[in-house]
C-alpha cells in the first residue's frame, strides 16, 4: 500500500459530463491539486483534496479524476475517474473530495 500511496499525486476536477468508462483514460481538467494520501490498512488508501474559493470556473464541474504524473517525463497513469452531478464552482463555495481506494 505504501507504494500505491506514492503513485497518487494529482486530483483534478473537470467539465466533461460524459459517462466515465474504463477506457476513457483522462479528463477535461479545469484544475488540479496535490491530494493528501494516507494508508488506511493493508488494502486501502484515503485520497483527499480541496478546492477553495480561489477556484472559479465559467463551466460546471462534472467529473473528478485521480492520476499519477511522472514529474520527470510528464507521462501519466490514470487511477480513477468518475462523472458527478454538475455544480458551479465559484468564489463563494469550497468543495472537498474524499476517496477510499481499495486494492485486493
Amino acid at each position: 500500500m505504501e507504494h500505491l500511496a506514492t503513485l497518487v499525486n494529482e486530483l483534478h476536477i473537470g467539465n466533461d459530463g460524459t459517462m466515465a468508462t474504463a477506457d476513457d483514460g483522462a479528463c477535461r481538467s479545469l484544475t488540479k491539486v496535490l491530494p493528501t494520501v494516507r494508508v488506511i490498512d493493508d488494502n486501502s488508501i484515503l485520497v483527499e483534496g480541496a478546492f477553495d474559493t480561489s477556484h472559479i470556473y465559467a463551466t460546471d464541474v462534472q467529473e473528478v479524476y485521480i492520476q499519477y504524473k511522472n514529474p520527470t517525463t510528464g507521462e501519466f497513469i490514470p487511477i480513477y475517474r468518475t462523472s458527478i452531478q454538475p455544480f458551479t464552482k465559484n468564489g463563494s463555495n469550497e468543495v472537498e473530495f474524499s476517496f477510499i481506494l481499495e486494492v485486493e
